[in-house]
């Protein structure tokens, strides 16, 4: 009878350790010295399923304990398994360990000159359009002079380069006497008492309290301060986002002007700011 090849002395040494804390196991099934400890040692003795198993137990552990830093380390063993369970979480540990979503809100891009000009004549047409709405059903336009105005203004280039965009201008320059009627309308019903604005110095200083596009592109002419109060003429008092932004800048009260005379104001406070330019 052919004698039994004696097994090496680690192999049976390792064997010993594994049956030991096999044993430890039973009376401490959490224990995690022991799991990782039996991970590798079943491996070693080429105890493929015992091993699996091990890895599954010592997996579920590391989980319950939120230890993702193990985990991490345990996921290159799961996704190479071949044993069921061992695949199933290695799809868990995948999501528990993946990067966490970068929750830094973005900084919103800065708008050039242009972009900005351009952003508020678009605001300045859909606000001029609700003007002219405004006075038909305020009884100041016709049917046939509401549809025409409308067309005017939904023609205006919002590119930002237009100087000017309001109904009233369009309004005066054909026909001054209606022109004189939404404003006397828009006057009492927005609280925006008529100025001539033109008999006022432009005060560039004050001026600068406010986005130059906005004052030029929607009419806006701050043209005196009592106090801590700007005083501002617009040409189209119905627009409470305008008012909302003018009034970022600060206190203000509102009042409303004949279309030239701002487009006047204007003109002097940018000739005045480019030549100091």
């Amino acid at each position: 009878m052919a004698e039994e090849t004696e097994k090496p002395k680690f192999d049976a040494r390792l064997e010993e350790g594994v049956a030991y804390l096999e044993k430890m196991l039973e009376i401490m099934p959490d224990d995690r010295t022991t799991l990782e400890f039996l991970v590798v040692a079943y491996e070693q003795l080429g105890q493929h399923e015992k091993g699996q198993k091990a890895l599954v137990s010592l997996t579920k552990l590391l989980i319950r304990d939120n230890d993702i830093a193990a985990l991490e380390g345990l996921l290159p063993r799961l996704k190479e398994s071949d044993y069921e369970p061992a695949k199933v979480l290695a799809l868990k540990v995948a999501r528990l360990t993946a990067p966490a979503p970068d929750l830094t809100p973005e900084q919103p891009k800065e708008l050039t000159e242009e972009e900005k000009a351009a952003q508020t004549a678009k605001s300045a047409v859909a606000a001029e359009l609700a003007l002219a709405d405004i006075l038909k059903e305020g009884g100041v336009l016709t049917e046939e002079q509401h549809a025409n105005l409308r067309v005017q203004v939904e023609s205006i280039p919002t590119d930002g380069r237009v100087f000017l965009i309001s109904a009233i201008q369009i309004l005066e320059k054909e026909n001054s006497a209606l022109a004189e009627r939404a404003i006397e309308y828009l006057a009492d019903h927005f609280g925006a008492p008529p100025v001539p604005v033109a008999s006022f110095e432009m005060n560039r200083e004050l001026a600068q309290q406010f986005p130059e596009a906005l004052l030029r592109i929607r009419g806006v002419v701050p043209f005196a301060k009592i106090g801590g109060i700007t005083l501002v003429a617009t040409l189209d008092p119905a627009d409470d986002r305008l008012r909302t932004e003018l009034t970022g800048a600060g206190q203000c009260r509102f009042f409303i002007s004949e279309a030239s005379a701002v487009e006047k104001s204007l003109a002097k406070l940018f000739t005045a700011s480019a030549e100091e330019g």
